[in-house]
C-alpha cells in the first residue's frame, strides 16, 4: 500500500474548489508578480507579454473602448481586465483540470506547495506593508497644501492617508500587527496565527480601502482571501478550540519531500530568495525614505499668504470675486506648488529656483491625475519635481512664468515678473506650519472633555 493510498479522500466539492483555488493563485500572482521582485522579475515580463495582448482586445473588441495603459497606480481597467482574466482562467483550467483528472481523489501534496506558496506571497507583502508603516513612509505626514486645504475639498482617499499619516504613532501600531503577522507565517507552526493576525489586518485594510475609495481594492481583497484560503484547512481545529471548546488534535506538519537532505535544500534555498526579496524591498524603502525626509528642500518653500497683490502697477483689494488675485501660494519642499486666487480656485503648477539669478520659474503642472494639495508623495523630493520639471520645458510648455524673487530673513518671500498679460508684484508673508493644530496638539492623558476643534 502507498503513502498515497492512505490518504483520505476528499469530497467532489473540496476538490472542485481545491483546483480553482490552485490555479486563480498561480495565475493572479503571476499576473502580478513584479510586487515580489527580484526573483520574480522573468516571470513579470512573461505576464506583461501576455497582457499586453489580451487587454487591449478585452477593451477593443468586447468592452468597445479604447485600450488603456498596462500599467497604472491603482486599479486601473486594465488592472480589473487582468483579475477578471484571471478568474475565468482559472474557472476554465478548473473544468479542464476535472475532466482529465477526474479518478484522483485527493490533493494533499498538492495542497501542501500551495500553502508554502500563500505563506511566502502573503508573507512577504505583510512584511513589506508593515515596515513602510513602522518607518512612516506609507502615508506621510500631512504636506503644506493639505494643512492649508479646506477639509470639504479633500477626496476620502486623501482624507484617509492624513489621517493615518498625522499620527507616527498609530501608524507604527498597524505597521506591527502587519509585520507579526508577515513573521509568523514564514515559521511552519505558527502559520495558522499569522494567517488569523494578516486576515484581521488584510480585513480592515480591505474596509478602508473601499469606504474611502482607495485605489488598490483588488490587491489588498486578494491578499485578504489568500490569508483565509490558509485558514481554511484548519477551520474545524479553530472551531473547536475557539468556539465549541473543546480539544483540538495537533496539525499535521508534513514534510515537503520524501528524504531530509532535500527537505533542508529547499528550506535553505527558501530563506536565500526570502531575505534577497525582503533586501530588495528593504533598501527600496531606505532609498524613498530618504526621498521623503533627507532631500534638502527648495529654497521658497512655505506657506505664503498674499498680503499685497498689484497687477500692472495697480494695486487689487482682496476681492473674494477676485478670479486673478492671489490669496495665497505654497511651494512644497520638493517644489510642488499651488496658487490659490481670492474666488478659491486653485493653479497648480511645478516650480523651480535659480538662486543665482534669483528667480523662480513656474509651469503647470501636466499631471492631472493628482492635485499639490492632495500629492503627498510628491511633496518632499526636490529630485522628483525638477525632474518634472525639465520634462515639462522639453516638451513645450504652453505656459512658463518666470519671476524675480527676493526673501526677508523670517521668510517673506517678494515675487515680480510677467504673469500672464499681466505685470505683478506680490508680496507674501510665511506662515509658520508647525503652528498648525494638527502639528502641535500631541497626546493628553488627563482631558476633561472630548477636544474637537
Amino acid at each position: 500500500m502507498t503513502a498515497t493510498d492512505k490518504r483520505p479522500s476528499w469530497p467532489i466539492g473540496a476538490r472542485l474548489a481545491f483546483r480553482f483555488v490552485f490555479a486563480y493563485v498561480l495565475l493572479f500572482y503571476l499576473s502580478f508578480s513584479a510586487f515580489f521582485a527580484p526573483f520574480s522579475i522573468p516571470f513579470a515580463l512573461l505576464s506583461k507579454a501576455i497582457w499586453s495582448v489580451i487587454v487591449p482586445w478585452v477593451s477593443t473588441a468586447i468592452l468597445k473602448v479604447p485600450a488603456p495603459a498596462l500599467v497604472s497606480d491603482g486599479d486601473g481597467l486594465a488592472q480589473w481586465i487582468m483579475f477578471g482574466g484571471c478568474f475565468m482562467m482559472a474557472v476554465f483550467a478548473t473544468i479542464v483540470w476535472t475532466i482529465l483528472d477526474r479518478s484522483r481523489s485527493e490533493y494533499t501534496k498538492l495542497q501542501d506547495w500551495l500553502m508554502v506558496i500563500a505563506r511566502y506571497l502573503l508573507g512577504i507583502a505583510m512584511v513589506t506593508y508593515g515596515l513602510a508603516k513602522i518607518v512612516h513612509l506609507q502615508m506621510l505626514p500631512p504636506h503644506l497644501g493639505k494643512l492649508v486645504q479646506p477639509l470639504g475639498e479633500s477626496s476620502p482617499t486623501s482624507l484617509l492617508w492624513i489621517f493615518m499619516g498625522s499620527s507616527a504613532a498609530y501608524s507604527a501600531f498597524t505597521g506591527f500587527v502587519e509585520l507579526l503577522g508577515g513573521i509568523l507565517l514564514f515559521v511552519r507552526r505558527t502559520t495558522t496565527l499569522g494567517a488569523l493576525v494578516s486576515f484581521g489586518a488584510m480585513t480592515q485594510v480591505v474596509a478602508l480601502n473601499l469606504a474611502y475609495d482607495v485605489s488598490v481594492k483588488i490587491w489588498s481583497m486578494n491578499l485578504a482571501a489568500l490569508a483565509l484560503v490558509m485558514l481554511v484547512p484548519d477551520l474545524r481545529r479553530l472551531m473547536n478550540v475557539l468556539v465549541l471548546n473543546r480539544s483540538s488534535e495537533p496539525a499535521d506538519f508534513r514534510p515537503l519531500f520524501s528524504t531530509a537532505r532535500r527537505n533542508r535544500l529547499a528550506f535553505r534555498i527558501g530563506m536565500v530568495c526570502l531575505v534577497l526579496t525582503l533586501g530588495f524591498r528593504m533598501f527600496g524603502m531606505l532609498n524613498g525614505r530618504g526621498s521623503a525626509y533627507g532631500r534638502t528642500p527648495t529654497p521658497l518653500w512655505g506657506i505664503h499668504e498674499v498680503s499685497s497683490f498689484s497687477s500692472n502697477g495697480v494695486e487689487m483689494p482682496p476681492l473674494t470675486t477676485d478670479a486673478a488675485r492671489w490669496r495665497r501660494v505654497v511651494i512644497e519642499r520638493s517644489g510642488l506648488a499651488s496658487i490659490r486666487f481670492m474666488d478659491d480656485s486653485v493653479k497648480d503648477y511645478l516650480s523651480s529656483v535659480d538662486s543665482a539669478a534669483a528667480t523662480v520659474t513656474f509651469v503647470p503642472n501636466p499631471d492631472e491625475t493628482v492635485t499639490a494639495a492632495g500629492a503627498t508623495r510628491l511633496a518632499y523630493d526636490p529630485n522628483l519635481i525638477q525632474s518634472r520639471f525639465e520634462e515639462a520645458m522639453d516638451a513645450g510648455v504652453a505656459e512658463a512664468f518666470v519671476m524675480a524673487y527676493s526673501q526677508a530673513r523670517n521668510g517673506d518671500l517678494h515675487l515680480s515678473g510677467q504673469w500672464r498679460d499681466s505685470g505683478v508684484e506680490v508680496q507674501t508673508t510665511r506662515v509658520d506650519e508647525s503652528a498648525f493644530l494638527l502639528q502641535t496638539r500631541g497626546f493628553r492623558w488627563v482631558q476633561s472633555y472630548p477636544y474637537f476643534r
